[in-house]
């Protein structure tokens, strides 16, 4: 209870949260593996791929998300913890089968296939487990609650990716056993959740509307999708299309949130092949300057983002978080265009190290900086910003918008980067600020809209010597 301070927390708060910071000390080795960037250096250096498999693996994090929507149409009206079991066993169960695959050409597809598998199961217990916050931590707390989670979850993968870059540059078919391996300790972190509870779940299934034919607008209830409605895509994204139509100031939140991400996932994949590929690094500095430097980063400033969070709310939140992305991005740009450089005077040689190879890494290096940054507030705003627009009973549709809509710019900006990057070289970087500072933009509008808003209707009433204010 004493434990990343469970006992300051309100009292019906404290058990789930013991329970999940114990399941995050497993489960965290086995997220940090699939969800980071160590498949993609895998995949790199070991089946020696090329840059169109680069990014389908980098970019699977993201567009594996495209089946979040119909995840969070599976829970909605169902009970959350067996689906969340039931995921989660399917991702560990999929990365098992990694033992399986040979270390040739077509491994490496086999290969992406399986991290894409893992990482689509991994998007529906991302979206099971922001329901189930929601209903077991108060809105007052659960900015710091998120954080305190994320704080573990985070410090128990740096051990898979400094371990994991270690251990490739040794012996690179180490993967057959490596990845097997933290899966099964990923396994045993869910026995944790044997004592878990919902708490209002059995209320609140017992009251749910029946007639799924009713519009949303008029029954203010999302219904559970029959098995033909999961099939056909067209219930689904009308269904999607109408709550954004009827929630326009959510559909703009969207809207800053795909600039934001789009930019950031063009710049992904070029990441890591000019630091595997031009600048030729190891499995081990890769995986530092790509994943340990802005996770180390994101553990340190998390708890700073979440009193953030929690004094300000997410929109003036997002467009603090927003800077620090486009930040990223150019630094990163900057060093990027010192390896092109470093490149051209050596004529692709591996070992010579030059100025520009060393000033390269440095700017690189305070790109990650800036990644963590945002990565840490993201980590906060990005499981639970949605829930400032939902309502009681849309939680789990609006975060299957949201996570759909990452899975979409996931499935599309990455390979448009890459692209960019083939034609354009490092300008691709400067691309994605323009698209990045586009959604701080609007992010930046948002705020001020909702504080003018506030002050609007603020109105004194006077009661004799005493003036009471109203707000909404």
């Amino acid at each position: 209870m004493e434990f990343l301070d469970a006992r300051r927390l309100p009292y019906m708060a404290r058990r789930p949260y013991v329970i999940e910071v114990q399941h995050f000390l497993l489960w965290g080795l086995f997220a940090g593996l699939i969800e980071g960037t160590v498949s993609a250096v895998v995949v790199s250096k070991t089946f020696d791929a090329g840059p169109l498999l680069i990014t389908i693996v980098q970019a699977t994090p993201a567009f594996a998300n495209l089946v979040s929507i119909i995840w969070g149409a599976m829970i909605v009206g169902r009970p959350k913890l067996p689906a969340f079991l039931a995921l989660a066993c399917a991702s560990v169960v999929v990365t098992l089968s990694v033992v399986a695959t040979p270390h040739t050409a077509m491994g490496g597809w086999i290969f992406a296939l399986q991290i894409c598998l893992a990482r689509a199961f991994m998007s529906g217990v991302v979206t099971t487990r922001a329901s189930l916050w929601k209903s077991n931590y108060p809105k007052s707390h659960r900015g710091r609650i998120t954080a305190n989670l994320q704080i573990v979850r985070t410090l128990m993968s740096l051990p898979v990716i400094l371990g994991g870059g270690l251990l490739f540059d040794v012996a690179p078919t180490a993967y057959r056993w490596f990845y097997p391996t933290v899966a099964i300790i990923g396994a045993l972190g869910l026995l944790f959740l044997r004592g878990e509870r919902v708490r209002g779940e059995r209320t609140a299934l017992s009251e749910r509307v029946k007639d799924d034919d009713e519009p949303i607008a008029d029954s203010g209830v999302i219904q559970p999708f029959s098995l033909v409605a999961l099939i056909s895509p067209t219930k689904l994204f009308s269904r999607m299309g109408q709550v954004l139509r009827d929630d326009p100031r959510f559909a703009r939140y969207c809207k800053a949130q795909m600039c934001i991400g789009s930019a950031n996932l063009m710049a992904m994949p070029v990441n890591t092949i000019v630091l595997t590929k031009v600048m030729h690094l190891s499995y081990t500095s890769s995986n530092a300057l790509l994943d340990l430097i802005p996770r180390g980063i994101t553990i340190l400033m998390l708890p700073v983002w979440a009193k953030l969070f929690d004094r300000v709310g997410v929109l003036r939140f997002r467009t603090t978080n927003s800077l620090c992305w486009c930040g990223s991005l150019l630094f990163c740009g900057f060093g990027a265009m010192l390896a092109a450089w470093h490149n051209q005077s050596t004529g692709g040689a591996h070992h010579p190290v030059t100025l520009y190879f060393l000033a390269g890494i440095v700017l690189y290096g305070v790109g990650r900086i800036f990644e963590g940054l945002a990565q840490s507030g993201g980590a906060i705003a990005w499981n639970i910003g949605h829930l400032h627009f939902a309502e009681d009973d849309k939680a789990e549709l609006y975060m299957g918008i949201h996570v759909s809509l990452t899975g979409l710019r996931g499935l599309i900006a990455p390979f448009v980067g890459t692209l960019i990057y083939e034609f354009f070289g490092w300008w691709v970087f400067m691309v994605g600020f323009v698209i990045s500072y586009a959604g701080y933009v609007i992010f930046r509008r948002l705020a001020r809209e909702e504080i003018e808003g506030q002050i609007s209707v603020s109105a004194p009433v006077p009661t004799g010597d005493v003036a009471i204010t109203t707000t909404r």
